[in-house]
């Protein structure tokens, strides 16, 4: 299922009016104006006056849900709604953020190579020696007179790993568990850069969300939703024909034809007021319809050229007729189906072929028939 809030605009007296997402915010009467600046007030009222109000201890009233909306609709709300369907739920992805984190963990990256390199190098000079054990020191022996010691400076084995110095064993390690986080944030960030970025209706189903039930989340909580440019959904992209279709045509009609429309479940997730301002479609409905439409459509592209083709005479005529149902054939495609260009090239080059037999028809060679 395949949900969309149309924005059913509720009025601040609580009726209901059918506002379709796309048009303009409409104004808000002088008593409208008046309940919203008080509203601050009320937001940073006691608790305890909340409980005192009529039905304070029951089910919260129409009026309540209005003039305490951070109490009564909150996130637990806004969690419910988001949760309900793919198509109201949207995340920022962070860009600059993970940008400065990463060039941070780099950074540190280069820090721990630079010093691994200098403690190689100066593990395989010819005057670096090794004298005593549990632990050993590591001496210059062009600094330190060896004479003081009781035993003799020995060369550093750089050859193993097992029986490594205590110093570079323990760098390689920050190296290691570095490198791990560093891998991990960029192969997430990547993989987070490949979701699909939030469709407008997305967006504008949680605006409208966020207007329908002003101040139930904090002003400062919500600025998440006017970074577009960066905002990620879990939901697939449709093609641009299927969007078309649900907006201007299921989503326009609805109030009269409730086309693909569904009942809600009795035990819906949503609360009674958003029940109201949510239209739900069918998204089965929706994919039946657009296969048989399509069914449909690639049935005259192949049967049309064939009959056309047996009519004209000229070779130019029948040139000119594949050249119109191939330049069809991939704005069809491209509308249709959410392939990549050489995909759709590719099929359109198919459909090109089977034109090419049909060429060879022609009233020669329905004669011979």
């Amino acid at each position: 299922m395949w949900p969309c809030l149309i924005g059913l605009k509720a009025h601040r007296d609580l009726a209901v009016e059918f506002r379709l997402v796309f048009t303009l915010k409409q104004p808000e009467n002088r008593e409208n104006r008046s309940r919203k600046n008080t509203r601050s007030t009320l937001m940073f009222s006691s608790l305890n006056a909340v409980g005192n109000q009529p039905g304070g201890f029951g089910n919260p009233t129409d009026q309540e849900l209005y003039d305490y909306p951070w109490k009564y609709i909150g996130y637990k709300d806004f969690a419910t709604y988001a949760s309900s369907d793919p198509d109201f739920f949207a995340l920022r992805r962070f860009d600059r953020l993970h940008t400065r984190s990463l060039l941070t963990l780099q950074d540190q990256l280069s820090e721990l190579e630079e010093g691994l390199d200098q403690l190689d190098n100066q593990l395989s000079s010819k005057n670096t020696k090794l004298i005593g054990k549990n632990p050993p020191r590591i001496i210059d022996v062009r600094l330190e007179r060896t004479n003081t010691y009781n035993d003799i400076p020995r060369d550093i084995n750089n050859g193993t790993i097992r029986d490594d110095l205590a110093e570079r064993a323990q760098l390689v390690a920050q190296v290691t568990a570095k490198l791990q986080q560093y891998d991990d944030a960029v192969l997430r960030y990547s993989q987070m850069r490949r979701l699909f970025p939030a469709s407008k209706r997305t967006v504008d189903n949680i605006k409208t969300w966020l207007d329908n039930n002003e101040g139930a989340i904090m002003e400062a909580e919500t600025k998440f939703i006017h970074n577009s440019d960066e905002l990620i959904s879990i939901c697939g992209p449709r093609s641009a024909i299927r969007q078309w279709f649900e907006n201007q045509v299921v989503l326009r009609t609805h109030p009269k034809l409730g086309i693909f429309g569904i009942q809600r479940h009795r035990r819906s997730p949503l609360s009674p007021h958003e029940e109201v301002t949510t239209y739900t479609f069918s998204d089965k409905a929706i994919e039946v319809f657009g296969s048989l439409v399509v069914f449909v459509a690639a049935s005259i592209m192949l049967i049309a050229p064939l009959w056309i083709l047996s009519s004209l005479g000229t070779l130019n005529q029948r040139l000119g007729v594949i050249t119109v149902f191939i330049l069809l054939c991939l704005g069809f495609l491209s509308l249709t189906t959410l392939g990549r260009p050489f995909e759709r090239l590719a099929a359109t080059a198919g459909y090109s072929a089977v034109l090419v037999v049909f060429l060879q028809l022609g009233p020669q060679t329905c004669n011979q028939c």
